[in-house]
């Protein structure tokens, strides 16, 4: 089919005579392209001379056969003889972004025309302008090519120039990642020095009493075994602290199934008010629950914390700002659904940009070296851990309100 198409518009050219002679050249050029084939998948055969024959099968066969056919068909005076000028471009298209062979397609189909027409003994004038012509066609050819393999090499140039942007833009991310792990680890461990500084105070306070009274006689033995589980609840609660701190830092305050049991409410208000004895001597301290509180569901240590936080913060708020007559109030309330602890003070309140910002890890309106902004992150954990909530308002009357949400147990 392959021959006998292209055979078919040598008999319209050659109209009315049968040019049986091209049949034979066609069937050759087909002969020598099914040789060449052969010749292409033998083992022995090296890429440059594939690459060689691939040419000759391609660009210079054809080229050649067509020359005779067009020759055979009348030369220039055949409608064929333009094809001439249309054979580097089809080179160009069969060997796509290949240099070599453009240049060896447009050098065959201009050595090709210009034997066409010598053999059919045209005039110098016309041999030239035909020959300028394929030339013309021939660099056409060549220019687009070069313009192609350019464009590919930019584009193979920005690939590489984008993985590499890629590759930095990833190690910067790295060493920002980091660094900002440097970072918290380093507030990390302020924080931790910052809130252990609470237990470690009644802790070295209880060590102290215990070095005063020891040596004297007739001391009672209640008061050294309340000054020493007193003491092992604060290393307890440091260890807990510490542990907290560090799922912090890691994402995570998960509790296991033995944390949560019903606690009385009332009783973990006067440990944490206990706690900060020393902190709310200097204010007035107004606590109002109710006779009948249900028991809560949350870790009786850790809920304490959270109280003790609030407490301190209230007491930290009140002395900076230096209010004249300052108050914290400590309200239960209860719910069918909720038991509800409001810590609130009379001090400046917060800002409406530091609201929205109170429980984000180390965000603190602390002077520097006072606060690490753990404590309120931490707590807001607490609660979420134990089914309850954490947050935070203004009073209409001024001051800042923390209201804390428990489940029933």
């Amino acid at each position: 089919m392959y021959t006998l198409l292209p055979w078919g518009i040598d008999c319209l050219s050659a109209h009315p005579r049968v040019p049986w002679d091209t049949l034979w050249i066609r069937c050759g050029w087909w002969g020598m392209s099914m040789a060449s084939v052969l010749i292409w998948v033998q083992p022995w055969l090296d890429a440059r001379s594939r690459e060689w024959l691939r040419l000759a099968t391609v660009l210079v066969v054809p080229n050649l056969a067509i020359a005779v056919v067009v020759w055979r068909l009348g030369g220039v005076q055949s409608p064929l003889f333009a094809w001439f000028c249309a054979m580097p471009i089809v080179g160009v298209l069969m060997a796509t972004g290949n240099m070599r062979a453009a240049v060896v397609g447009a050098v065959t189909s201009v050595l090709s025309a210009l034997s066409v027409l010598v053999l059919s003994g045209q005039p110098l004038l016309s041999v030239a302008v035909w020959g300028l012509l394929v030339a013309l066609a021939g660099v056409m050819a060549v220019q687009a090519t070069h313009f192609y393999v350019q464009l590919q090499r930019a584009r193979a140039q920005e690939e590489v120039n984008r993985r590499q942007a890629q590759e930095m833009l990833e190690a910067t991310h790295r060493r920002a990642v980091e660094a900002d792990q440097l970072a918290q680890v380093g507030r990390l461990v302020a924080g931790v020095a910052h809130e252990v500084n609470n237990p470690l105070a009644f802790i070295q306070a209880n060590l102290h009493f215990l070095h005063e009274q020891l040596p004297r006689q007739g001391a009672s033995l209640e008061e050294f075994v309340e000054v020493v589980r007193e003491t092992q609840d604060g290393v307890v609660r440091i260890q807990q602290i510490v542990r907290d701190l560090t799922g912090l830092a890691r994402g995570s305050l998960e509790l296991g199934p033995g944390d949560l049991s019903a606690c009385q409410l009332h009783i973990l208000i006067v440990e944490s008010m206990r706690l900060a004895s020393l902190r709310l001597r200097k204010l007035a301290m107004v606590v109002e629950v109710p006779p009948e509180v249900p028991l809560v569901q949350a870790d009786a240590r850790r809920l304490v914390q959270v109280l003790l936080n609030l407490l301190l913060n209230a007491a930290d708020a009140l002395e900076e700002a230096r209010v004249a007559t300052p108050r914290v109030v400590l309200q239960v309330s209860t719910t069918p659904e909720w038991v509800r602890v409001v810590v609130e003070d009379n001090g400046p309140g917060f800002s409406p940009e530091h609201l929205t910002q109170l429980f984000t890890p180390f965000f603190t309106t602390k002077a520097q070296g006072k606060g690490t902004g753990l404590g309120l992150a931490v707590s807001r954990q607490y609660m979420e851990s134990f089914g309850g909530l954490l947050s935070a308002e203004n009073q209409p009357s001024g001051g800042a309100r923390f209201i804390l949400s428990l489940r029933p147990a």
